[in-house]
């Protein structure tokens, strides 16, 4: 028993500590304003535009047979700002193609910053648009990543997909220090979202323990 004590006492001290985390991360959850979290002021929706046929010159028949069929997964005309473009699934990578020849093109910050713009609804100034190679924890991107800076007090950043320019997500001053928060809560240092890790099924697995053996002292306490 005097055993089952001093683990008891030491295994709790660690439990307090992420119990502690748990509770004052929840605190923030609730604190922090979910729009402004979520830059919901920064972004306006864009409205769905409508392709005019007149500007399609090369029908996609004529080079569609540059991929194997059996990688083709999707192909589509989307509209990225101020311009039309066939986007093309292939099994391993999305390429996007000029809707007026069929031409290859791809996302450069010109583009990029045309997108941003039209995409932010805010009273700042685009100061960077920036391509980001590796995986972004803040996009929770896989693949690399336009990221579109503006100075405004929510200090919000815009994400675009490099490969095909959809939008990804915003962030702002608020959603970082949720996500700092969010980290604490569930334990995931690295990927932020995963409730199954290791870590926080051992942490919960000692609190279950914990639990038994404070039952266990407590009943020998009252004997």
């Amino acid at each position: 028993m005097l055993f089952l004590r001093k683990l008891h006492k030491w295994l709790g001290l660690v439990i307090g500590l992420q119990v502690i985390l748990w509770a004052v991360s929840g605190v923030m959850f609730a604190w922090l304003d979910r729009d402004d979290v979520g830059a919901a002021s920064s972004v306006r929706t864009v409205e769905p535009a409508v392709l005019s046929p007149a500007i399609v010159k090369t029908e996609p028949a004529l080079w569609l047979h540059d991929y194997p069929p059996q990688d083709l997964y999707d192909l589509r005309a989307v509209s990225l700002a101020d311009r039309w473009v066939w986007r093309v699934e292939l099994r391993d990578r999305i390429e996007l193609r000029a809707v007026e020849d069929g031409a290859r093109i791809k996302l450069d910050e010109d583009w990029l910053r045309r997108l941003a713009l039209g995409r932010y609804a805010g009273g700042g100034q685009l100061i960077a648009a920036t391509l980001q190679t590796q995986p972004d924890i803040a996009s929770r991107a896989s693949g690399p990543v336009w990221q579109a800076q503006f100075d405004d007090p929510q200090r919000t950043t815009l994400y675009f997909a490099a490969d095909d320019g959809h939008f990804i997500a915003a962030r702002s001053a608020a959603w970082r220090l949720y996500d700092f928060f969010w980290m604490l809560h569930t334990m995931d240092y690295s990927g932020r979202d995963n409730f199954n890790n290791p870590l926080i099924v051992t942490i919960g697995f000692a609190a279950l323990w914990l639990s038994i053996s404070g039952v266990l002292l407590l009943t020998r306490s009252f004997r």
